[in-house]
């Protein structure tokens, strides 16, 4: 019997790795061909429904497939609205759908909450009788199950209340897990003594060790969900530097972190970046601030929406701009590469 040469065992040993961590990478969902009444890539957004008997039994959602779908998986982006939205609102105030800012080749679901409310707000019911937390769980499960995710690129983004529940979910084990990266917007992060409960909300994280990278944007003057945590009608807030104080902990950045503060957007925001450890070891951008100078509680944009009357907007620049270029530079156990951005900008990448 000839010998294998021990040159091409080896290049065939490293070919069947590489094959096997991209395969490894593939939801379920890669390998179901598509029914004839699936939603229609780039068509608008579609209502779509799953059972979660313990979030209140028929649950809602928006779903939207990316205009031109291909062989490869897809980013997956799961988008929380505010109180008191509809899913519809809250796809229209961010425009994560809308081709000059998605993210390339995305699928986005916009949840609806139960009489437009999440848990985690003090007036919504304990995790007890609506689990909100079980209902993202099993969204999640079920596109990855029909749809073709890419595992590593799996995000949260949430606004207000949607905001709130977005940290829960990346402070859930089950959650997290999945979960790349997470971008919020006018959090509200309620002290759990402000809350109906059956157990600790905020006062508790159980993410796994390692780091989620999240950022927030926040307004200095917001009336809604005070920067500095005073109580409102509905009750106490976090802090937004003590918020920020225990994420960079959570994410290992106790010790050794390393700080970067600047002013962009001709200076209506300072942005703030913490990362931890050093080269390629290290963590960059783990935990990332803007704090909007003057504004209010909602969504930054050039765009005049319901809401200028709270947010004190329009401003000069687009959140979900920034935002998206965050999410696109991570990816589960990877780190800052500065993946592919926007559908909008595909001419220049």
């Amino acid at each position: 019997m000839t010998p294998l040469n021990p040159i091409l065992l080896t290049l065939t040993l490293l070919l069947f790795s590489a094959l096997a961590l991209a395969l490894s990478n593939l939801s379920p969902g890669c390998a179901n061909p598509q029914p004839p009444d699936s939603p229609t890539p780039g068509a608008p957004s579609t209502h779509q429904t799953i059972d979660v008997p313990s979030a209140g039994g028929l649950r809602t959602y928006l779903l939207s497939l990316p205009l031109n779908p291909s062989h490869a998986p897809s980013p997956l982006i799961l988008a929380f609205h505010g109180k008191g939205q509809t899913a519809s609102q809250f796809e229209t105030q961010t425009q994560l759908t809308d081709p000059e800012f998605r993210l390339r080749g995305s699928i986005v679901a916009f949840p609806q909450g139960v009489h437009g409310q999440w848990l985690g707000d003090p007036t919504s019911p304990p995790r007890s009788e609506r689990d909100d937390i079980a209902f993202a769980r099993a969204l999640l499960k079920q596109l990855m199950q029909e749809w073709c995710v890419d595992l590593t690129r799996v995000y949260l983004v949430g606004f207000s209340n949607g905001g709130g529940l977005t940290h829960l979910l990346a402070c859930d084990p089950e959650v997290s897990a999945h979960v790349a990266a997470a971008a919020i917007v006018s959090g509200a992060f309620y002290k759990d003594r402000s809350l109906k409960g059956d157990g600790p909300l905020f006062g508790t994280c159980n993410k796994g060790e390692a780091p989620l990278p999240i950022l927030e944007m926040h307004g200095g003057a917001d009336p809604v969900i005070h920067y500095d945590g005073k109580s409102t009608p509905d009750g106490e807030t976090y802090p937004l530097t003590e918020w920020l104080g225990d994420w960079r902990e959570r994410n290992g950045c106790a010790g050794g972190q390393s700080e970067l503060k600047r002013d962009i957007h001709d200076g209506s925001v300072q942005k703030t970046e913490w990362w931890c450890g050093i080269g390629k070891q290290g963590a960059k951008d783990v935990v990332v601030h803007y704090y909007i100078r003057g504004f209010g509680h909602g969504w930054p944009s050039t765009k005049g929406q319901d809401d200028d009357g709270q947010r004190y907007g329009p401003v000069g620049w687009n959140g979900t701009s920034d935002i998206v270029e965050f999410l696109a530079g991570k990816w589960l156990g990877g780190g800052d590469e500065g993946g592919e951005v926007m559908e909008g900008t595909r001419d220049e990448l």
